[in-house]
């Protein structure tokens, strides 16, 4: 194997953990209930929570994961508290944006105009959750399937998942 190909095989299979988590997955979100907030500053609003709402809808039907909104002043001001902030930006036009960098508190995930989709939306939610992938290559499937069933929610659930992959 190549220098190129044990880098790249090390950094694919050292990104998770023994449960097939993110690294930088919170602990609480072990009950898989994933904090929100929005960003009421933002340009758009309405559709913001519109397409928010539709992303997690497509996340949550697919997996054992539940998404709950906060108020954006009280999750700020909690302690080691993780939460993803979505927020609108009528300018970028990728849908697949990384822009936390540090393993707990505030993890931003962009919406543009370009995410239109449940899809897009549950794409970006993802990678504000910690997946992340090879540029211009999908999810893998494996670490997908780690992340929405971590804990056990119900067959019917994989099953969908099984016949939408």
């Amino acid at each position: 194997m190549n220098s190129a190909a044990t880098k790249s095989y090390l950094v694919k299979t050292d990104r998770r953990t023994e449960l097939h988590l993110p690294k930088n997955w919170p602990t609480e979100w072990n009950s898989g209930e994933i904090p929100f907030v929005f960003n009421f500053y933002s340009i758009g609003v309405r559709r913001l929570k519109s397409l928010v709402k539709k992303g997690h809808n497509y996340i949550e039907k697919r997996s054992c994961l539940k998404f709950k909104e906060y108020d954006p002043r009280k999750a700020s001001k909690k302690a080691n508290f993780t939460f993803l902030h979505y927020n609108f930006s009528g300018v970028l036009e990728s849908c697949c944006l990384l822009y936390f960098t540090k393993p707990y508190g505030r993890r931003m995930v962009l919406i543009t105009p370009t995410c239109a989709m449940p899809a897009e939306v549950a794409h970006a939610s993802l990678h504000g959750m910690g997946l992340l992938h090879e540029h211009r290559e999908p999810f893998r499937e494996a670490e997908v399937r780690g992340i929405f069933f971590f804990k056990t929610c119900g067959r019917e659930k994989e099953e969908l998942f099984d016949s939408k992959m």
